[in-house]
């Protein structure tokens, strides 16, 4: 139940690299000077004897990635569940199968292709075709030369830790054999050099242009892999031979119509809000791409985040006010369905499936690999 004296209780759960990296202890500050008390949530200890909490702001990635493989890490983010199954009145900045399902590449990329429109034109948004490898295929340069154009991006499934940023640029048949499944392979668009960084935050967004692999020549080349780190590409103060300094001056970025398009698109489907989406516009085209989603990114250039993030709790606290409150043991309150998640199915998340809204048709091509 929420906590019953004036002061309305925040859990923070969220690593200490994290909290510095945000420097969250702003945040804190400015929780208290706006009458919540601050708590950090310790998922090693009893959460019934930390609580009550009004709501808890996290980021879980390594422990969901880790609970697939290891028993303690599963019995911390069961731990958790429990709790606010008990506790249905305690909001989770952000839903556990929401950002379970950002951490699957071939999970999010099902999502994103839902985002293709029926639109043309620079009102167009689309996700580049794709073929998601779970084991080295005998036929897989027939299923790229049907589905794939070159060159071609190569990421890990897993789209958390230090591995995820590991991609390379594949130019031709001799580069796939190089491929390590399971992974997904995308046609690589143009985009003249540079990213969209859209940061949501609730019913906020804010763009941040930063920079990107420079365009090459479509089609097969005679060219060897190139193999980079994507947070040495498109941060802020990144200088790769792979970028475009100074970025082109007279690129046109996304249209703020297609901006709210994606946002609102992934937050009805993700229910998330706190979460950044990564959008180019295609150099040819002039359609604007959706290429990656990432929960609770870090929010670089965005000096609104923190004054955003709480006017966004104060928002959704003072609706979560008028909720019941009275029951002292919840247990037989009905269970929320957007908060349950299958533990088992962390090893082979593939097995969960996201369900789009009808707002969006579903048109990108994209072939599985799994058969």
């Amino acid at each position: 139940m929420p906590s019953l004296n004036s002061r309305k209780r925040i859990g923070v759960c969220l690593n200490e690299n994290k909290k510095r990296k945000l420097n969250f202890h702003i945040f804190e500050d400015l929780c208290r000077n706006q009458g919540y008390d601050i708590v950090e949530v310790d998922l090693t200890k009893c959460l019934h004897s930390q609580g009550p909490f009004d709501l808890i702001i996290h980021k879980l990635s390594d422990l969901l990635v880790e609970a697939g493989q290891d028993l303690a890490s599963h019995h911390l983010v069961q731990r958790l569940q429990v709790y606010l199954e008990t506790h249905p009145f305690t909001i989770l900045l952000d839903p556990l199968p929401a950002l379970h399902t950002l951490l699957d590449r071939f999970q999010s990329y099902h999502l994103l292709r839902s985002l293709e429109t029926q639109r043309q034109g620079v009102s167009a948004v689309f996700s580049p075709p794709c073929v998601e490898l779970m084991f080295k295929r005998n036929d897989m340069v027939a299923l790229v030369r049907e589905h794939l154009t070159f060159p071609i991006i190569c990421k890990t499934r897993v789209a958390h830790g230090p591995r995820s940023h590991e991609m390379s640029l594949i130019f031709n048949e001799k580069g796939l054999k190089d491929v390590t499944p399971p992974c997904l392979l995308q046609s690589f668009i143009n985009h003249s050099a540079t990213l969209y960084k859209i940061f949501v935050v609730g019913s906020q967004h804010f763009i941040v242009k930063r920079p990107s692999i420079h365009d090459f020549p479509i089609g097969e080349a005679d060219q060897s892999t190139i193999y980079f780190n994507s947070h040495q590409v498109s941060k802020a103060e990144s200088c790769s031979h792979l970028s475009q300094t100074p970025l082109y001056p007279d690129v046109l970025p996304p249209s703020e119509d297609v901006v709210k398009q994606v946002v609102q698109g992934l937050q009805e489907a993700l229910g998330m809000s706190l979460f950044g989406v990564d959008l180019i516009v295609d150099t040819q085209s002039g359609r604007c791409a959706v290429i990656d989603v990432n929960a609770f990114p870090g929010y670089e250039g965005v000096p609104e985040f923190f004054p955003a993030l709480l006017s966004h709790v104060d928002k959704i606290l003072k609706v979560n006010k008028e909720s019941p409150s009275t029951f002292e043991d919840s247990s037989d309150m009905p269970p929320r369905e957007d908060r349950k998640m299958d533990l088992r199915s962390l090893p082979e998340p593939c097995k969960r499936q996201v369900n789009s809204t009808s707002y969006f048709t579903m048109r990108t091509p994209t072939v599985s690999a799994d058969w």
